[in-house]
């Protein structure tokens, strides 16, 4: 049995020091409610404005609120998940010099989204790089497979190709071994599975989900086409994994085009009472039984099945 806390709320574009102020005032409130968790929403700091020069000039030093986050973490003894940071990817090669080089053939550093977990140690037990990149967000961040294919050594004929990487990996923390996903990558299956066949129990999700990018053609079927997507696809993935998952939101009026929809889902139990029903901002502090893995894992075998020598479906990033 844990408590975590579900946050959703509004952001300030392009204000980090704000945005950070006021998250740390609904973990403060979440802590003295006596959650063990806190998670925030994609794009928590900035929200998501990519044509803005500012969004990625902030990625330079966006990474050192990870730190205060650690200090928070600590301070308050809660563990955090911090929404997803836009940061520089360490690995990029520095700018080139200004020496007779045009601008235009310059490349700007590779800009990953990224989930850290911070434990209430302040321990950053490890992090997690958006694989699936949303359409819009294609021309502007670098997804985590991509970003390591980029700086990977390049092996010659005779080594063959180098590895495909893995994008999903369990972090072993205080609630047991959980996995994070961002937004998009709900869409795909096989990131909640590749994360439950390793172990994982729990499943994060920060999310930056409007209801505003579909075509008209596609809203004409309905207004509630996404609140349809996002309420089916976490059941789903929560039952078929059985698994906890953890889906927060970004806040904020439907007017604005907002899905809200931030929750607790259990395998057995469906979304869990106390979850925000819109996009409301604020905390809900959601009592979680994890039990009910054990029970629904009981019943089906979903883990069983998967660990079996005999398992139909293997994965294989070879092409």
């Amino acid at each position: 049995m844990c408590f975590l806390e579900v946050l959703t709320s509004t952001n300030q574009p392009l204000d980090p020091e704000y945005n950070f102020s006021a998250a740390s005032a609904y973990i403060r409130d979440a802590a003295a409610q006596g959650a063990s968790l806190a998670v925030l929403p994609e794009y928590h700091l900035t929200s998501w404005v990519p044509d803005d020069p500012q969004f990625a000039l902030l990625a330079q030093t966006a990474y050192q609120y990870v730190t205060k986050y650690q200090a928070l973490a600590r301070e308050l003894k809660i563990n955090i998940v911090p929404g997803t940071i836009v940061t520089i990817d360490p690995k990029s090669p520095p700018p080139a010099n200004s020496n007779g080089t045009s601008p235009e053939s310059i490349k700007p550093p590779l800009l990953l989204n990224i989930a850290p977990f911070i434990s209430y140690t302040g321990e950053l037990l490890g992090s997690y790089t958006k694989a699936n990149l949303w359409i819009p967000e294609r021309t502007v961040l670098t997804s985590g497979p991509a970003s390591v294919k980029a700086t990977q050594h390049h092996l010659s004929a005779e080594e063959g190709p180098p590895p495909q990487p893995n994008p999903h990996s369990v972090i072993e923390t205080p609630l047991g071994p959980l996995g994070i996903v961002i937004c998009w990558d709900l869409a795909f299956p096989e990131s909640c599975r590749a994360l439950v066949r390793q172990g994982a129990r729990l499943i994060i999700i920060p999310t930056f989900w409007t209801r505003d990018d579909l075509t008209p053609e596609a809203r004409a079927y309905g207004p509630d086409v996404d609140i349809q997507f996002l309420s089916s696809a976490l059941i789903t993935r929560s039952f078929e994994n059985t698994c906890a998952i953890i889906f927060v939101n970004v806040g904020g009026p439907k007017s604005e085009g907002c899905a809200g929809l931030s929750q607790v889902v259990l395998p057995l139990v469906g979304k869990v009472p106390g979850s925000f029903e819109d996009g409301e901002p604020g905390i809900k502090v959601v009592e979680c039984d994890m039990r009910t893995v054990d029970v629904a894992e009981e019943n089906y075998k979903i883990r069983e099945d998967l660990k079996g020598e005999d398992w139909h479906y293997g994965y294989s990033h070879e092409r």
